[in-house]
């Protein structure tokens, strides 16, 4: 319900924006305030009035509304799962795998078979377990959703009620009433026929209605013609009850508060909101004070009282500075004759937005095929009226019309709910654990033949399993990758002797990860197996990326290994958090600063000059680590303990820097030196690892196969 109404309030706010910007000055300033009221009966009944084929909703992709109606069932406890026939079963029971009559001995038990195969990819629980860890699951979901709402809802709404509370305060403390003979006469028994009252304040920056009373400054009551404008517009505040809409306004973005199409609507619909008194001030103070009427306007902004208010729930005559304030002037400057056209337009643009937001979705329900349907024969059989139903033989040609309709779209369901809900990749990880005869084979993965497969070319279609990506030069450690059709290459198997531990990682066929130089062993334990441990993996590599990541493992003595990564976009993000460059166009040169003190030298960019360097930055994508890097000399410092020798340990990782140069699409950093920086442990950090020590790495030139760009 939730996303249904956010989708709806959102198109209508969306409609009113674009039908109020088709029609200023075309149709009365009031009649466009009151559009406004379609959003705010949205917001506070959220319920649908029943479905609709006008309704947007029927513009959402079936999965999305499939989606949203699962996620409701699993909040009140119910499952939904695929029943035969490409049918869905809900039951608040345990999933049923229910039987068509009907049906030859063979499809059932292929269903028999497909049930076997969800029930022990999901881990079938006793009901009693499974509504447990359904309420359990419930609760840390939905309770911690609701607690964020409750927190937003009393920060944004206590806000506007202290906000109120200190201006209203305020005006109590200082206001002076404005004697009855400085009130015009054409007032003074309109507001006393009311119960209105003028006060004086003095320092109030604009005129306002609070309560049922009108606030004025000092300066404003001087001036009799403008006292007069501001009476009329507060007064046609406190007819059109602008007080009470405006503390719904502020209750509806206090309940919506995450909602920023409900905070456009709430600020539009009060600037409207002084429009609609502007036009009825006018046609109050009669049509020859029309311009002097705005001339009153702009001596607000005169004064300087045009900015933003504090108090969110009050009326302010110069409501939204100097932008609102030449608008409303903008419309008393439109006196044509409105036309019937216009209005015409408006009120069927009207019942548009009614007949799009207020009604639900029209589409046919699947789960339910009619009287004579699958699923009516079978629960009318199980309550004991099914006998005569499934008597008739309309029934079942129906019940097998729809079976062989559906027999596609079934098809589709059972592979998902088996791939996608009953084992997800982490699942199928823990499948193939046991599975280490396929690690034995030690097979490599053609990458060649992959690449000619993909692209036409011949080649051979790669078999799902494990393939040996690279092995440390002394065979102590080898890294497998899996492949899978469904997946691609995605998960890893790190095996240290008899120790193999399953990873979610995701890997590239490549050449470049079969090297014996990506893995590194930096401890050994008392049995002489590595204890700690790095590795470098290329995840992605394409015609102009080359993503790199740095994996760090500790094997306990129970087998297990403890795993930190380093990728590259921590890589770029910290060189472009601690790293500045100067441009010295006349000496050729690019000057590079480590936070905002530390020079680490220049690089030429003297091949570049004819393009006019234009910005420096550091290249995404580009990242390379190197794991038995030059190392770093050690830097002077009073306690040892600071920079123990085991940091430096030669890990680095390559960043290239590139020129943004003029007239010229992406970064060019061919030919260039890279930044070297050096990799260090750091427990403290997200990643486990921590950068520094830059330098501008001379050996080094930055080469690519697509011109340097």
């Amino acid at each position: 319900m939730l996303i249904e109404l956010m989708v709806t309030s959102s198109v209508l706010i969306a409609g009113i924006f674009c039908l109020r910007k088709l029609t200023f000055g075309k149709i009365s300033m009031g009649l466009r305030y009151m559009l406004w009221l379609l959003v705010a009966a949205r917001l506070l009944f959220p319920l649908s009035a029943g479905t609709s084929p006008f309704s947007v909703m029927n513009l959402l992709p079936e999965t999305a509304k499939e989606s949203s109606r699962i996620f409701s069932a699993e909040g009140e406890e119910s499952r939904v799962v695929p029943a035969a026939g490409g049918m869905f079963s809900q039951t608040a029971e345990s999933p049923v795998w229910e039987a068509v009559e009907g049906q030859d001995a063979g499809a059932g038990q292929e269903v028999s078979a497909i049930r076997e195969k969800a029930e022990a990819a999901a881990g079938s629980l006793p009901v009693e377990e499974s509504a447990a860890v359904r309420e359990r699951s419930g609760f840390s979901v939905t309770g911690l959703l609701w607690m964020l709402w409750l927190l937003g809802f009393l920060a944004v709404g206590g806000y506007m009620l202290l906000a109120e509370w200190r201006f209203a305060r305020y005006l109590h403390k200082n206001r002076r009433e404005l004697p009855a003979e400085m009130i015009p006469g054409l007032f003074a028994g309109l507001l006393s026929r009311h119960g209105m009252k003028v006060y004086c304040v003095n320092g109030l920056p604009s005129p306002c209605l609070a309560g049922r009373h009108i606030y004025i400054g000092k300066s404003a009551a001087a001036k009799e013609q403008n006292l007069m404008h501001i009476l009329a517009h507060e007064y046609c505040h406190a007819l059109h009850g602008d007080g009470l809409w405006a503390f719904l306004r502020c209750l509806l973005a206090a309940v919506y508060w995450f909602d920023p199409f409900v905070w456009a609507a709430a600020y539009a619909a009060r600037r409207d909101s002084e429009l609609a008194c502007d036009e009825a001030a006018v046609r109050l103070l009669g049509e020859p004070q029309r311009f002097a009427y705005g001339r009153t306007l702009l001596s607000f902004l005169g004064d300087g009282a045009g900015g933003r208010e504090k108090c969110p729930g009050m009326p302010f005559m110069s409501e939204g500075g100097e932008h609102s304030v030449r608008e409303r002037i903008l419309a008393l400057t439109k006196t044509g004759r409105r036309k019937r056209a216009f209005l015409a337009v408006v009120l069927a643009a009207v019942v548009l937005f009614c007949g799009c937001a207020f009604t639900g979705a029209d589409r046919e329900d699947r789960n339910a095929v009619g009287g004579t349907g699958m699923r009516g024969a079978d629960a009318a059989d199980r309550s004991g009226q099914g006998e005569n139903a499934a008597a008739t033989d309309s029934d079942v040609q129906a019940r097998q019309t729809v079976i062989e309709e559906n027999n596609a779209e079934f098809a589709r369901i059972q592979k998902e709910y088996e791939e996608v809900k009953g084992q997800t990749f982490v699942e199928m990880l823990h499948d193939r654990e046991t599975d280490d005869r396929e690690l034995m084979r030690e097979r490599k993965f053609d990458v060649q033949s992959y690449y000619d497969w993909q692209e036409g070319k011949g080649g051979e279609k790669p078999e799902d399993g494990w393939y040996l990506l690279c092995r440390e030069e002394g065979g102590l450690i080898s890294l497998y990758g899996l492949y899978t059709e469904t997946f691609g290459f995605r998960g890893l198997k790190v095996r240290i002797g008899e120790d193999v531990t399953t990873l979610d990682i995701p890997w590239c066929a490549s050449y470049r990860n079969e090297s014996s130089d990506n893995i590194r062993i930096l401890e050994a334990a008392e049995d002489g197996w590595p204890r700690r441990f790095m590795w470098k993996l290329l995840a992605e590599e394409s015609g102009q990326v080359e993503k790199w990541r740095l994996y760090e493992g500790f094997r306990y003595d129970t087998g297990t290994v403890d795993l930190k990564s380093l990728t590259e976009e921590d890589c770029v993000e910290w060189a472009r958090e601690y790293l500045s460059f100067t441009i010295d166009q006349e000496a050729e040169k690019v000057h590079v600063i480590c936070d905002g003190d530390m020079y680490l030298g220049n690089i030429d960019i003297s091949a570049y000059r004819d393009r006019k360097p234009e910005d420096v930055q550091i290249v995404p994508d580009t990242a390379y680590f190197a794991l038995n890097g030059p190392g770093w000399e050690k830097q002077h410092s009073d306690s040892d303990q600071m920079y123990p020798d085991e940091v430096y340990e030669g890990t680095t990782v390559y960043l290239s820097v590139g020129l943004k140069l003029n007239g010229a699409e992406g970064l060019w950093f061919y030919g260039l030196p890279v930044l070297a920086v050096q990799v260090v442990e750091d427990e403290n950090s997200d990643t486990g690892f921590r950068l520094e020590y830059p330098r501008i790495d001379e050996s080094y030139v930055a080469r690519a196969l697509w011109q340097g760009k």
